[in-house]
């Protein structure tokens, strides 16, 4: 990976700090969860390049819902990159492909065919950076694919009613849902493709509510207009 100038300090990020839960941990992996079932259906059989693939905590990669662990075993190739050094150092000694590197501003020198971006856009604040470095790496023809917290989730309106702020992620920086990010998008050429929302709680999943409201995050594929 050439140098590059991080937009994030790594030394600010929560890293481990957000611990693993445990009770996730498992040999099979969810290959049902809304998440892992949208990324891998668009980068199965592909090349593929992973943004914050580690998940804060480098024990996530003992997760069924790992992201990085579900495509590691329906992948072409895979590589990850993350902003923690520690974790991506981790994750070398095993034997992984990963890079330390900022999803804001990267160049890996070779072009993927399904960029992922779990859970990850939320964090960012360079979002022009993020758009010009998922085009230097994304093949002709290529997905973005990202993941994000819903913030019209049906929890989320009762806490703003409740509350003057909606607490969340100490590393989030925003909410979009896909309007703004099909807005977003458009800034930088991309199109917003696809869209399906998801949540983990059977209690979301069995409610008669609009899909909108009922889920705790949404999922979109992007490609070049």
């Amino acid at each position: 990976m050439s140098a590059t100038q991080f937009i994030t300090d790594p030394a600010n990020i929560a890293g481990n700090k957000i611990k693993a839960i445990a009770g996730d941990f498992g040999e099979a992996i969810a290959w049902r969860d809304h998440k892992i079932d949208f990324i891998v259906g668009h980068a199965a059989g592909k090349h593929v390049l992973d943004l914050g693939c580690i998940g804060h905590d480098v024990a996530n990669l003992q997760s069924r819902y790992h992201v990085y662990r579900a495509l590691s075993q329906r992948c072409a190739s895979l590589t990850g990159l993350d902003l923690s050094e520690a974790g991506i150092s981790h994750m070398q000694a095993l034997g992984y492909d990963a890079v330390f590197g900022d999803a804001q501003n990267f160049d890996l020198g070779r072009k993927f065919d399904c960029i992922v971006a779990g859970d990850l856009i939320e964090h960012l604040e360079d979002f022009s950076g993020f758009f010009r470095s998922v085009k230097r790496n994304l093949a002709e023809g290529g997905k973005l694919v990202i993941s994000t917290p819903n913030p019209w989730y049906w929890r989320n309106i009762v806490k703003s009613v409740l509350s003057l702020e909606v607490s969340n992620n100490i590393e989030h920086t925003c909410w979009l849902c896909p309007r703004t990010l099909r807005q977003l998008a458009q800034r930088h050429g991309f199109r917003l493709d696809d869209i399906t929302f998801g949540s983990r709680y059977a209690r979301d999943r069995f409610m008669p509510l609009p899909r909108g409201i009922k889920h705790t995050s949404w999922h979109g594929a992007l490609v070049l207009d």
